[in-house]
């Protein structure tokens, strides 16, 4: 792990290195192009190497003239004038090319001071440079940072849009059902636009048959292509009823149990009137003899019916109070933990790109069905849950688990201690980079 680090490190300072040589490039661009050089880089090689040269000469010239001055005196002291003319008149000539040489070396460092201030110049324009790059960087980390939200946010009304859409369709499912059901059975409906003809059979056929009759309208409309269930619906649509001979009573309910309701107790009296029609036989003429006792019980049946519609509108008021309790607490739960999973599947997922996201089966009553749950994987399009890898499939199942440990964090920490230690043991067969991850969202969450 250390090694690997330290290549890891090794290749991040090239990578700096390099965009350090960019810069520079684009700092010292001018400049190097009045020296006619490549870069800065080679100017610097170029330049450290002509010093280089100078200080051998140098050394070489000094040593030289040590060795000189040590012939001359020898020579002195062997008394040899010749000789010593002959180094004189060498050591004239050393001077005067030392003295070329120093003028040289004048004009040199006149050069290099003229190089150093302009090195000075752009290396104070490449340090501006920089601070303008920094915060580039610090206002593009905003934008992204807002990019993020509004893509959730878009995540959250494409998921509601779709919710709407597969309820919109069941409910004109069930509304062709109706329609089709009065049609067969021969009821004449209220309408303000179209007529009965609009109604269409899904199958193509008309028959008045009992077992045709109860079919089930989604069973027929799974046997149709969309199109044509589209093209049924949109006829149907300029079917229009006219609600105005309806009570004002039921015209004020806004609730669909409220709805069902009234609609099963309009059946039941439909099948009351039908079977008391079946059992009609002769008139009875003792019947108006009868009719007093019939009132009196008639009176105490309507007496025990207020009583008993009391109690049902109690009971019912308490169901729905226990109903809606429920419903916002499991609306409750299952919102923050949509809300966390999809953070945690990007982190242990480690791409911003990745989704994942849930959604309740029945909308009206989620408790009752299950949650669908998808993942989407770094770099990949949207495939279903069973479509996935195994490793795809083990950090989907461990965000869920995290994202449902959250929520017990502060009632049972000694369960959710437990159910990361045991992802600790799945994290074995992970990869290093998801398990390192791993331990360290494991790690957050266990710390007290």
């Amino acid at each position: 792990n250390l090694e690997k680090q330290i290549d890891d490190r090794s290749i991040k300072i090239d990578e700096n290195q390099d965009k350090l040589n960019v810069v520079e490039d684009k700092v010292f661009k001018d400049f190097c192009k009045n020296l006619g050089i490549d870069n800065i880089r080679q100017y610097e090689e170029k330049q450290l190497s002509k010093q280089q040269e100078k200080a051998k000469k140098r050394l070489e010239f000094a040593n030289h003239q040590s060795k000189l001055q040590s012939q001359l005196d020898f020579e002195k002291r062997r008394n040899t004038k010749g000789q010593v003319k002959k180094y004189e008149d060498q050591l004239v000539a050393d001077e005067a090319g030392l003295a070329e040489l120093e003028d040289e070396e004048k004009v040199q460092l006149e050069s290099i001071e003229r190089t150093q201030t302009a090195l000075t110049e752009a290396i104070e324009e490449r340090e501006n440079f920089k601070g303008e790059c920094e915060e580039t960087e610090i206002e593009l980390k905003e934008i992204k940072k807002i990019l993020s939200d509004h893509i959730k946010e878009i995540t959250k009304v494409q998921k509601l849009v779709n919710t709407q859409e597969v309820n919109l369709e069941q409910k004109r499912a069930e509304r062709h059902g109706l329609l089709k059901s009065c049609k067969l059975q021969d009821i004449k409906l209220p309408l303000k636009q179209g007529s009965m003809d609009d109604i269409q059979n899904p199958t193509g056929t008309q028959t008045s048959e009992m077992d045709t009759e109860s079919m089930s309208t989604s069973t027929e409309l799974e046997s149709m292509s969309s199109q044509a269930a589209s093209k049924i619906y949109e006829k149907e649509s300029k079917i229009i009823l006219d609600y105005s001979g309806l009570d004002k009573d039921l015209k004020d309910f806004v609730d669909t149990k409220e709805i069902e309701h009234q609609l099963e107790v309009f059946e039941k009296k439909i099948e009351s009137m039908l079977n008391t029609l079946q059992r009609i036989t002769a008139p009875n003429m003792k019947a108006v003899e009868k009719l007093d006792t019939v009132k009196e019980k008639l009176q105490e049946t309507t007496n025990e019916f207020e009583v008993a519609r009391k109690k049902a509108k109690k009971a019912k008021n308490d169901f729905e109070a226990v109903q809606k309790k429920r419903f916002d607490r499991f609306m409750d739960a299952f919102e923050h933990v949509s809300a966390k999973i999809d953070e945690i599947y990007k982190h242990l997922a480690n791409s911003p790109s990745a989704q994942a996201f849930l959604g309740p089966e029945n909308p009206e009553e989620p408790y009752l069905d299950g949650v669908s749950y998808n993942c989407v994987a770094p770099g990949k399009r949207f495939r279903p849950m069973d479509n996935l890898s195994g490793g795809e499939k083990t950090v989907a199942a461990l965000a869920l688990l995290f994202a449902i440990t959250v929520i017990n964090r502060h009632h049972s920490l000694s369960l959710m201690r437990l159910m990361l230690h045991l992802t600790i043991q799945i994290s074995i067969e992970l990869p290093d980079t998801s398990a390192s991850r791993l331990k360290k969202i494991h790690n957050v969450l266990s710390s007290p």
